[in-house]
């Protein structure tokens, strides 16, 4: 199983069905008796996760350590830490897991990597961790690949990446990596980072297997199992060869999906559909996905307001509403790109290109002041959450002082 990306949910709701996919998951891995556990990365979303995702890991682990079931691990892009800062670490001093990378920088440069033995089955597992903006490519082209290609038995590589020859409508960007930098002359190639299950078999790679996401680690994930998306793991079974491999499928929650054109409309028009549409379906105990896509004709983005549909949605019990309007324009105030030397350029360019669009009574929210202001609005608004600074702590604070930089007094 890969790219748990535990601690992704933010809503209370979605967090209990996270976990709840993942126990259910690991429930059938101790109820078939499985030899052991492969997971090539992403297990949690960040390296160290908030306490209440690292205390549910620790106790799922517990129970399958108990059940002597072993299980493997690489890092993933999202869980990697250079200085084995990351939950997973302390999860594998405690014996609960087992990290699979054992890497050697030798003085020519290369990177000879050892294999673990699994002392049930004899499996020889070797792997490589997934880094960010696809800085692993560099691991494999240094891989020593000479006695590590020819080692005999039966061998199973875990890796996290894309793999360009196996690329789908995933809508997984990023760097995608070509299979031939994979070693060759493994039985079973583990993959971790792409999010919908693909098993493919080549001449020297006879099983390449993503088990994919086991419910959501984007929210784009969410719109595919609203689709039909199946989300699950995989069972693999094998002798000196791989025999089969089953794709086991988890449900997670019920859907609804509403989803509306803006194209070449008005905003009153779009909100009217909204209000339609929102009434036909019933919301209770599932995820609401709402999607507005399209150019407006006239008006702002922010004209189109979802607010009250929102409400009406979690007042009859949905879990959660998701709403996307990133592909939402309007021909009235479409953004003009700008390009610049650095960020802080990049930035000042796009408001200077993009203000003479507005018209307000207020002048000093146009020209050079207006972008001058703009700019510390965004530095303000960009500031980060302090240590041990609780939410409602965190807010009122970047708000009062994004209304000081406006000369407006916060009622709130």
């Amino acid at each position: 199983m890969s790219d748990i990306h535990l601690g992704f949910q933010k809503h209370e709701s979605l967090q209990k069905i996270e976990q709840q996919v993942f126990e259910k998951a690991l429930d059938e891995c101790i109820s078939r008796q499985v030899d052991f556990i492969l997971i090539p990365g992403d297990l949690f979303h960040v390296n160290i996760p908030e306490m209440r995702v690292q205390k549910f890991a620790f106790a799922k682990f517990r129970q399958v350590y108990d059940a002597g079931i072993p299980v493997y691990v690489v890092y993933g892009s999202h869980d990697f830490s250079p200085v084995s800062n990351s939950v997973i670490d302390l999860l594998a001093e405690v014996g609960y897991i087992i990290k699979v990378t054992r890497a050697t920088s030798n003085e020519d440069d290369t990177i000879t990597l050892d294999f673990i033995i699994d002392e049930k089955t004899g499996a020889k597992i070797a792997g490589l961790s997934g880094l960010k903006v696809g800085k692993d490519r560099e691991w494999y082209e240094k891989l020593d690949r000479s006695g590590f290609e020819a080692e005999s038995g039966f061998k199973i590589f875990l890796f996290h990446g894309g793999i360009a020859d196996m690329k789908t409508d995933s809508g997984m960007d990023g760097d995608h990596m070509p299979l031939s930098l994979l070693p060759k002359g493994f039985s079973y190639y583990a993959g971790g980072h792409m999010h919908k299950f693909n098993h493919q078999k080549f001449s020297e790679y006879p099983h390449v297997v993503y088990p994919g996401t086991l419910f959501a680690g984007y929210h784009a994930d969410l719109e595919e199992n609203a689709k039909g998306q199946q989300r699950g793991f995989v069972i693999v079974e094998f002798e000196d060869m791989v025999k089969s491999v089953e794709f086991i499928p988890i449900g997670n929650v019920q859907y609804e999906v509403i989803e509306v054109d803006a194209n070449n409309r008005k905003a009153d028009s779009v909100n009217l559909e909204l209000e339609q549409r929102s009434k036909e379906i019933d919301p209770a105990d599932k995820v609401v996905i709402i999607k507005v896509q399209g150019e407006l004709t006239s008006g702002k983005t922010a004209d189109v307001d979802v607010s009250a549909v929102r409400e009406r949605l979690s007042s009859l019990g949905s879990l959660i509403v998701n709403i996307s309007k990133n592909r939402l324009t309007s021909k009235e105030y479409a953004i003009t790109e700008a390009k610049g030397n650095d960020k802080d350029e990049i930035e000042t360019n796009v408001f200077k290109e993009n203000i003479g669009q507005l018209r307000f009574d207020h002048k000093e929210l146009l020209g050079e002041k207006g972008v001058e202001l703009a700019k510390r609005l965004l530095r303000e608004l960009g500031q980060p959450q302090l240590v041990n600074e609780k939410k409602n702590e965190y807010i009122p604070r970047v708000r009062g002082s994004a209304l000081s930089i406006l000369g407006l007094e916060d009622d709130s």
